[in-house]
């Protein structure tokens, strides 16, 4: 095993023991959130990777639903107990984070030799059901059906409380290449019989059966689905084998993408196809602020868009397919946001500011006559301890302005705070993208800047 592993596998260790050990002072509520600290800690020391937080909705009764990836062997905290490495990381690194409460997740009643099972889900207080293969023998058939019956009320009843559910429709776990599997239709007998309006939030995921030495963990966010009426039977086998259909689709479309961003750039070549004769046009690009800028023509109506954004991009990927993508004959302007993302890479401000420079004279070589707009990297909740390196690279790509005439720095960093202060008020959910009011900003400051 690697340090890396060891290393992973001692902090899940310690989550575990944090939970088993913990005291009968504390609620279950501060035993979950207990955990959900210890898994935030373990999950710090390794690689993974977000995606579509985006798509988080900013209230509502959620149910978080996941393929159901097997563990790596080696990540055993005791006597071959595991604890779930998707589902722990769902409920801590997305739901605890994005909503400040873990998730109420679903977990099997445990046989009478996993002792260390059955301490650690009884301590954290779940919902639990029976599933097949993990049935005691002296547990009745009627028995079972009697529990997992209760499993409707008791989900409705942390829903009405305001928490978020999460859950398996499976009722089993894969590996990454076998992923996923059959999805049984418990979620939507479940929303059969609840009686308000519902979100589900899928998640894909991947990689959580590997080591985490060698690959990423990673997971996206799809949008929620709402529904608000009762289903009938004839309803619930509807949507479950539409939502079967749907996750093969998108955990087979998330093996097909790397780190590269392959699968979006082959995506955004199909519209620069579609577009390569447009006459002077303004090419919005960059990483996800300018991906997820949806209202982008009609904030500039007047004008030949290009929205060519992918999200997660580096300034390194966004420098290396910028000749293959930005493939225009004279455009009007192009318009960076770019440098965010770096942040996580560990580099220092003057290290993305020099990436910046490069980028903005390979850009300048190119097309001589077109301006170059600078949208200013925006301050955020999720970033809001790195406030200090993002004022600092902002006020190191405004000083490049004396080195490329056609360099315009737009300033939008001050019109994003609130009373001097960093506020969720132009982001969405996950505190990191904008929402509707913030790129009104955005298209003020662009309009102003590059006088369009």
């Amino acid at each position: 095993m690697s340090k890396i592993d060891e290393l992973f596998l001692s902090f899940l260790k310690d989550a575990f023991i944090s939970v088993i050990n913990s005291p009968n002072s504390l609620s279950v509520e501060e035993i979950r959130s207990l955990s959900s600290k210890k898994i935030q800690e373990a999950f710090s020391k390794v690689k993974y990777e977000i995606h579509g937080t985006e798509n988080l909705p900013t209230e509502g009764n959620l149910i978080f639903i996941y393929n159901h990836l097997n563990n790596h062997p080696l990540y055993s905290v005791a006597e071959n107990f595991q604890i779930t490495l998707d589902s722990h990381f769902i409920s801590s690194m997305i739901i605890d984070k994005y909503y400040d409460k873990p998730g109420i997740r679903v977990s099997r009643h445990s046989l009478p030799s996993e002792k260390f099972h059955k301490i650690y889900y009884d301590k954290l207080g779940y919902i639990r059901v029976y599933a097949k293969n993990f049935i005691p023998k002296d547990v009745s058939d009627l028995e079972v059906k009697r529990v997992n019956k209760e499993f409707y009320g008791n989900a409705s009843k942390y829903l009405k409380k305001g928490y978020s559910l999460v859950l398996s429709p499976e009722g089993a776990s894969y590996s990454t290449e076998e992923s996923p599997g059959v999805f049984k239709k418990g979620l939507f007998k479940l929303i059969s019989k609840l009686t308000t309006s519902i979100y589900v939030v899928p998640i894909v995921t991947l990689n959580f059966d590997k080591l985490s030495s060698k690959f990423v963990f990673k997971c996206e966010i799809k949008k929620p689905i709402k529904y608000e009426n009762i289903l009938t039977n004839t309803e619930v086998e509807i949507e479950n084998n539409r939502l079967n259909k749907k996750y093969k689709t998108w955990v087979n479309n998330m093996k097909l993408y790397d780190y590269d961003f392959s699968f979006e750039i082959n995506k955004l070549l199909s519209q620069v196809k579609s577009n390569k004769n447009t006459q002077s046009p303004i090419v919005f690009y960059g990483s996800s602020t300018i991906r997820l800028w949806k209202s982008l023509n009609e904030d500039f109506k007047n004008e030949n868009i290009i929205n060519l954004g992918f999200g997660g991009a580096f300034i390194d990927s966004l420098s290396k397919n910028f000749n293959l993508l930005v493939n225009f004959t004279n455009p009007k302007a192009i318009v960076i946001y770019l440098g965010g993302n770096d942040l996580t890479l560990n580099l220092t401000p003057q290290e993305i500011i020099f990436k910046i420079k490069k980028f903005v004279e390979k850009i300048s070589i190119r097309y001589p006559n077109s301006k170059v707009g600078y949208i200013t990297i925006k301050p955020s909740v999720e970033r809001k301890n790195r406030l200090v390196d993002i004022k600092q690279i902002n006020h190191g790509v405004n000083l490049l302005v004396n080195d490329f005439p056609n360099l315009i720095y737009v300033d939008v960093f001050d019109q994003l705070l609130e009373g001097g202060k960093v506020t969720s008020k132009f982001l969405l959910q996950d505190g990191l993208h904008l929402n509707k009011e913030g790129y009104k900003i955005l298209t003020r400051a662009v309009k102003a800047k590059l006088k369009i």
